[in-house]
């Protein structure tokens, strides 16, 4: 065990004085995620940490997925109200932005460790708490009694100061199949930055109006999202002057790996013709994962095994994978995490995988309809639906295993609209931010 000055101490039997972190995670943080839900980032992750006169805490977040400045307006946001004391003590109220402003809480958080150098915070329901509003394994995995501390299971947020005070790690991990790792939502090393984050506004109330105010306050961008940070971004450099894809549709949806997701949607034959592809010096094989019903609350879809629940995990995917030396595959993921298993559920045709230019690509046709859900349910959903998601994945092929090999954090998940990627406004729902033209290649 790490050696510090304090052992951790869980705060339900420790006394009732006023809750405080450590003085070292005051600051301004700065980095780039090298593990995130959507993928690697390339470009800086801001975070800060403000004690307020009250001794109540702010967390701001600026969360731009690489999208430039000159798509600010999609980027995300987050701000999160840590309350030190009275009955909402070690609370942590978390308010990403945007969202509708009829919601007044999407997550709590309860403080369960503390020491000189580290906090963890834990998912927390409250009186009314729907839980298939929410994406979480609550029914599969039962993942908010998993582990020893109430809700550690599902929501893992962990803040870890290193001796110097000079260097944060940021980590923010989901829930986790038995016996495999759990799904890293956002980690990150971050370096501590010299600026202050403004505070200009008035903290939540107590108990049940301890919430969020999607009406005024947490409706706008924080003070991180302001120079001088919207003015570090760094344009994706072009690697070829080949023109660029022949796809109607074409999104840079990762520059850490190159991956590029290209496609067509054949109304005739209610088909999707897709190409994915990513550099060949990451990715010895490129994978695409399907859920028709990625989004879904429906009793039906967790009845499949699939649906919002599932959401930061794999379950429910029909997965294509094309390496040049094993070819393409086809497999279906039943668990949360960890391999998936081979299968044929979803028909596909023209299926080829090369490696050209630097790249390794996988190109296929698939129907709307079709996959695990309708072959073993009867279940008609189409891809081209406001519920369905993606998952992909690059990493190396295993010649000993002649299977592909774990991807680690080359991989990511978004909400794609088939058929049209750029209709929702808010962000990482429109890929507008990620359209081909800056990077092109052969």
């Amino acid at each position: 065990m790490r050696a510090c000055a304090w052992l951790l101490v869980p705060l339900a039997t420790a006394q009732r004085e006023p809750f405080a972190l450590p003085a070292s995670f005051e600051g301004t943080w700065q980095g780039v995620p090298y593990a995130s839900v959507v993928g690697p980032w390339s470009e800086n992750f801001t975070f800060a940490i403000t004690k307020l006169p009250e001794q109540d805490y702010l967390f701001q977040a600026n969360l731009p997925f690489d999208a430039s400045p000159e798509f600010r307006q999609y980027w995300s946001w987050q701000r999160s109200y840590l309350r030190v004391s009275g009955e909402d003590r070690g609370r942590l109220l978390h308010c990403p932005g945007p969202r509708d402003p009829k919601r007044k809480r999407v997550a709590m958080m309860q403080a369960h460790t503390v020491s000189d150098r580290e906090v963890t915070f834990c998912l927390r329901k409250w009186p009314g708490y729907d839980e298939s509003k929410h994406p979480f394994p609550f029914h599969s995995l039962g993942c908010y009694k998993a582990d020893a501390e109430e809700g550690c299971g599902c929501f893992n947020w962990t803040l870890r100061v290193d001796e110097s005070g000079t260097r944060m790690d940021y980590q923010v991990s989901m829930a986790g199949s038995p016996f495999e790792l759990r799904s890293r939502h956002v980690w990150a090393t971050l370096q501590r930055i010299p600026y202050v984050a403004a505070v200009n506004l008035e903290f939540p109330g107590s108990g049940a109006h301890f919430d969020c105010d999607y009406h005024n306050r947490d409706e706008h961008q924080t003070e991180l999202a302001r120079c001088p940070f919207a003015f570090y971004y760094r344009p994706p450099p072009e690697t070829s002057i080949v023109a660029a894809s022949a796809f109607k549709h074409c999104y840079n949806l990762d520059a850490q790996v190159g991956l590029v997701l290209e496609w067509d949607i054949d109304e005739q034959t209610s088909s999707l013709h897709v190409q994915i592809s990513a550099l060949s010096d990451v990715a010895e094989y490129v994978s695409l994962g399907f859920r028709p019903l990625g989004g879904s609350s429906s009793l039906a879809a967790r009845k499949a095994n699939t649906g919002r629940e599932q959401r930061f995990g794999m379950a429910g995917a029909d997965i294509v994978l094309g390496s040049v030396t094993g070819g393409v595959q086809q497999y279906y993921s039943s668990a949360y995490s960890g391999a998936p298993e081979p299968d044929q559920s979803l028909t596909i045709r023209d299926a080829s995988v090369e490696r050209r230019g630097g790249r390794v690509f996988l190109r296929f046709r698939r129907p709307l309809i079709g996959g695990w859900l309708y072959s073993h349910h009867g279940i008609t959903a189409s891809i081209a639906s406001n519920v369905s998601d993606m998952i992909w994945a690059v990493g190396t092929w295993s010649g000993v295993d002649e299977a592909p090999s774990y991807h680690g954090a080359l991989r990511g998940w978004r909400e794609v609209n088939w058929t049209d990627p750029e209709f929702d406004s808010r962000p990482l729902l429109s890929l507008r931010p990620y359209r081909c033209g800056l990077t092109i290649y052969p």
